[in-house]
């Protein structure tokens, strides 16, 4: 019940998200609304119906809304689900909705864009701190800072190393999620050990995956500038996969 129930929530909260996604690129206040992605007018309020307000047609244009907005939807319904399947009703859920909700955003943003954002990677790194912190003293899991910290600090190390290797095949965005992604995958760990392992996993998984799609990409597009694949998604995806089975990858750590 507790996933079906999650799985809802993020369906009403994915809308609420698509305007973040929309008003974000351009720094743009929110409304409430969505808007057409051809003519740019307002939607109304009844674009904020999850998935099915697609099915109807722009009032200026006659155009379907973007298919962005349902996606948003259902990717964020699916996030909430694995979070509630991971955490079920443990104080640790409520912190990782929030993780899973902010990666949503910055994927598609990644996706259409290929920027990550200061005013979305910066404060979710903050917050995340914050919810660590706090978080972790309020409710006796003070063992789970220290690898926190690790992970963010291993993973951004990494992939700050890395563009500056290559910043051809890497942006600065990436560099500047990667503490974010180390922090929520390094918190779920009491050792040391257990947070740098999830956190090469993560690595290993991500390249793999951009690694494919990218490929595959490349054999359907003709224009190999079409094909290109920003790496923020995959990064977010990994995360979410390693936080899912985390339990399976620590079971032989003793902490």
């Amino acid at each position: 019940m507790l996933i079906l129930a999650l799985a809802v929530v993020g369906l009403l909260v994915g809308p609420l998200l698509g305007i973040i996604v929309d008003r974000a690129v351009e720094r743009e206040r929110p409304e409430p609304h969505h808007r057409c992605r051809t003519c740019g007018e307002s939607l109304g309020i009844k674009s904020l119906v999850p998935v099915l307000s697609w099915f109807s047609r722009c009032p200026t244009d006659a155009g379907h809304r973007n298919l962005r907005y349902p996606a948003v939807d259902i990717l964020t319904a699916i996030a909430f689900a694995v979070a509630g399947l991971r955490f079920d009703w443990t104080w640790q859920l409520g912190p990782y909705l929030l993780l899973f909700a902010a990666l949503v955003v910055m994927s598609v943003i990644d996706y259409e864009t290929h920027l990550l954002l200061d005013i979305l990677t910066w404060p979710s790194l903050g917050v995340g701190v914050f919810l660590v912190l706090v978080l972790s003293g309020v409710n006796g899991y003070e063992e789970g800072i220290w690898p926190a910290i690790i992970g963010a600090l291993v993973y951004g190390i990494i992939m700050f190393l890395a563009y500056r290797a290559y910043p051809p095949g890497l942006g600065m965005g990436d560099a500047k999620l990667a503490p974010t992604l180390g922090l929520f995958l390094g918190w779920l760990s009491t050792s040391p050990m257990g947070a740098v392992r999830l956190v090469f996993y993560a690595l290993i998984v991500a390249m793999l995956g951009a690694g494919l799609l990218g490929l595959l990409l490349r054999v359907v597009k003709v224009n190999d500038r079409e094909a290109e694949l920003p790496l923020g998604p995959a990064l977010a995806l990994s995360a979410v996969v390693m936080i899912a089975v985390s339990d399976s990858i620590l079971s032989d750590l003793v902490s």
